[in-house]
């Protein structure tokens, strides 16, 4: 079926990630402008602009509750806790990290740093707040240099993108690889997946030559390809309340948001 889409001018630089928020009415998206901003969705306004890092930001992530998110900036070597009242809660200073992804209960940050990912506790203080506990920090380590990860909604698996312009699913603990998805152009940027879909049945991935791929997750057989984008597409979040609704992110300096169209009215 045809697929409608949004167009959102969203940053005065290339965009790197985009995340939708648990409940579905919020997005964040991240910049080389250095900014992470806020977006009521699907109407495409901006709520909030957030500007504490000093360097291209890499990517995004909510964290389950809603009310928090972090962000990463590769250069800047620092990930920040963030509210949604523009305050910066915590920063971690360590190693270049090019992608984030929080467990569904919340429990762990997983950081991917070249080859390696690295997993961090997540835990909450009395009234509720989060934090990283940076000195508990344990890794594990991929074959080729990665660029991305993305965790399914079980938080039983992880998609890895991967130098050898391949994604990998591994179980979350890196002990077992289950698949693996190839087609699509990554040699230049940071490319980033996700599972979507009814049940995660789907694994989408942004690519270099403009196009959105998307492979049926246990067979690994390519579906379809999808065009619109200009540039390079870096980055798609699937809706975490609709199965058929999804965004991605492309050096075009836009943001789209692809879902099927309404049934017609007779």
């Amino acid at each position: 079926p045809q697929l409608d889409c949004a167009l959102i001018p969203a940053h005065s630089g290339a965009i790197a990630s985009v995340a939708w928020s648990p409940d579905d009415t919020l997005l964040l998206s991240c910049a080389a402008d250095r900014t992470v901003k806020l977006w009521n969705a699907p109407a495409g306004d901006c709520a909030a602009t957030f500007r504490e890092h000093t360097e291209a930001v890499t990517a995004v992530v909510w964290l389950p509750s809603g009310a928090h998110f972090l962000s990463s900036s590769s250069a800047g070597k620092r990930v920040i806790l963030w509210d949604l009242g523009g305050n910066a809660l915590q920063s971690w200073h360590g190693p270049r990290v090019t992608d984030l992804a929080v467990t569904a209960d919340g429990a762990r940050l997983l950081a991917v740093s070249g080859c390696t990912v690295r997993s961090c506790p997540l835990t909450a203080g009395s009234d509720g707040t989060p934090r990283m506990v940076t000195e508990d920090v344990h890794s594990w380590e991929e074959t080729d240099a990665i660029s991305s990860l993305a965790i399914s909604r079980d938080s039983r698996a992880v998609l890895l993108n991967v130098g050898s312009q391949e994604v990998h699913a591994w179980d979350v603990d890196g002990r077992r690889r289950l698949g693996s998805y190839s087609g699509h152009r990554q040699g230049r940027f940071v490319i980033r997946s996700a599972f979507g879909g009814k049940h995660d049945g789907l694994v989408l991935s942004g690519s270099e030559d403009t196009q959105v791929y998307v492979w049926h997750r246990h067979s690994g057989a390519l579906l379809r390809k999808l065009p619109g984008h200009s540039c390079a597409v870096n980055s798609v979040s699937w809706s975490p309340a609709s199965p058929h609704l999804f965004a991605s992110a492309s050096d075009d300096h836009t943001v789209r948001i692809w879902g099927l169209p309404p049934p017609s009215v007779s």
